[in-house]
Formats: structure tokens, sequence, C-alpha cells
């Protein structure tokens, strides 16, 4: 059983009809339990009922909420989700519980114990939270396989800390459009190039949604297309955390490329034809898309 590490924001997004655990993190730390690793979560809410509730879904599916911090002050993070067609769009409350994320004893320990470590850029809009999880990446840094999903949400974009974690990252994930922001913003128009040759960045995986995804190493690109699904009764609302799950549950047991984008991408379509970022999935809905 490997042990992936998701650190950063836990949630409830907040939806016109209800509310449901979210997060990029939370979301990849309950995707990687329920694919057979040892999912675990670093993140901070509130001492309120929210953040017990939240801590209670967690473990119901099996996340390791041990290294969850509570915050005496602030309340646990909610997001506003409204849905233009299937994409989602979010008003993310601020100076809230995971804004001020530490870095103990325990958590950096878990975190040179780890076989994968997954986090995004959100998490560190503030600077306490920024800089535990600098903490945190440079104690696992060579231990672990450190996953930067850059996740981008306007308008906490900073060039500076995106800059700062592609340099520790082993794998960069990001969306094409995230590719072209990110490629502006730190004005390296061949960004892949950098990251893979300057940079040493061991992949870059850039997905395009409907339209599959390719990962780049320094001596391949394998690219594979869409998964045909109908997502009418879904939305795409944790897909790309699901992916990113995937994607670190492979390669830690050294996939390869190819079979890793794969099988992300199928998982990642299939979480789409589902509403929420962490949907019930059955047995026979996981072997139907020949996942192991």
């Amino acid at each position: 059983m490997a042990t992936v590490v998701a650190i950063g924001e836990a949630l409830w997004d907040l939806f016109p009809d209800q509310r449901r655990p979210g997060g990029a993190p939370c979301n990849v730390a309950c995707h990687a339990a329920r694919l057979g690793d040892r999912g675990v979560i670093i993140t901070r809410v509130g001492r309120d009922e929210a953040g017990e509730e939240l801590v209670a879904f967690l473990r119901g599916l099996g996340v390791v909420t041990d290294y969850v911090q509570r915050d005496e002050a602030r309340p646990t993070g909610t997001v506003s989700v409204t849905l233009e067609g299937s994409d989602p769009r979010f008003a993310i409350a601020e100076d809230v519980a995971w804004d001020y994320l530490e870095a103990p004893d325990e958590a950096r320990a878990i975190v040179r114990t780890a076989d994968a470590i997954c986090v995004g850029s959100l998490a560190q809009r503030s600077e306490s939270s920024r800089a535990a999880i600098g903490r945190l990446l440079s104690e696992a840094r060579g231990q672990a396989l450190i996953v930067f999903d850059v996740n981008l949400r306007p308008p906490f974009i900073d060039a500076e800390v995106i800059d700062a974690t592609l340099r520790v990252a082993d794998v960069v994930k990001l969306s094409e459009s995230e590719a072209a922001r990110i490629s502006s913003l730190l004005d390296r128009p061949s960004l892949i190039e950098w990251l893979l040759q300057d940079i040493g960045v061991n992949a870059v995986c850039v997905t395009r949604g409907s339209d599959g995804a390719s990962i780049t190493t320094a001596h391949e690109t394998v690219s594979t297309p869409g998964v045909e699904i109908d997502t009418s009764a879904g939305d795409a609302v944790g897909a790309g955390d699901a992916f990113t799950a995937a994607m670190a549950h492979w390669l830690v047991r050294d996939a390869s490329p190819r079979e890793t984008l794969e099988a992300a991408n199928r998982y990642a379509a299939l979480v789409a034809t589902k509403k929420g970022a962490v949907p019930a999935l059955s047995a026979d809905e996981l072997d139907a898309i020949n996942l192991f």
C-alpha cells in the first residue's frame, strides 16, 4: 500500500441545492484511499460543526485524518459553486482555517515517509500556509514523489508561489489553459522544455478535458484521446483531482507514462459522470473501466 499525502485546503463546496466536501487536496486524498492507497490529508479546519462533519466524512472514506489541524479562531473553509453547463465556477471564502496551516513535527514526519505528496497553488495564498507548505515540501524532497497540480483559482494566482513550487516538483500537472497562463506569467515561452531541461521536473502532464491528456518526459511525449462519456447526470467538479490521485497511484508503482495516462483518464471520466467531487462509485463501475 502506497502512502499518498495531500497538503492544503479541505472545505465545503456550497452548491445551490446542497453542500458537499471539497478542496482539491481533500478530493485527492479521498480518491487515493478509494484506489487502495493510504490516503492522508494535511489540512486545517475550524473547531466548529462544519469541521467535525468534514473530518467524519473523510474518515468514512478511509482517509487518514490524524494530521488535520483545528483552528480555534477561524471557521472551516467554504466555496460557493455555480455551474455554467457542466463547468464549475468558484467563489472562495477568505481568512478561513486552512489559510493558517502549520507544519508541526508529526506532519513533517509523515511527508518524509510518504510515497507521493500532492500539492496545489491555492492553499499557498496566505503567508502562513505558504511557509508551512514550503517546510513540508523541503522535508519531502528526495524522499517522496512531489506532484504539483497547479489548479489555478483566480484571483489567487501568484507568480512567485508558482515558480517556487515548480522548482521542487517531480511531476507537474496542469490544464492546457493553465499552461498558457503560466507560460505568460513566468515569461517562459517554451514552458514544458524549461520545466524538463532547466528545472529538472521528471514529467509534465497537460490535461485537455474531453480531448484527453498528454505526459511529456525528457524521453517522450505520450497522449491519450478523451473518453466518450455521458455527463448529463454529472459534473466536472473533482474530475481533475481524481485524475491527479490516479496519476500518483500509478507513478509510484513505476507504471509507464502511457499506462498511467490512460488509467488516470478513464478514472477521471468515470467521476465526471457523477455529481460532486467524490461521488459514490460501485465495484462494478470501477471494473467496467478496466481501472486496475
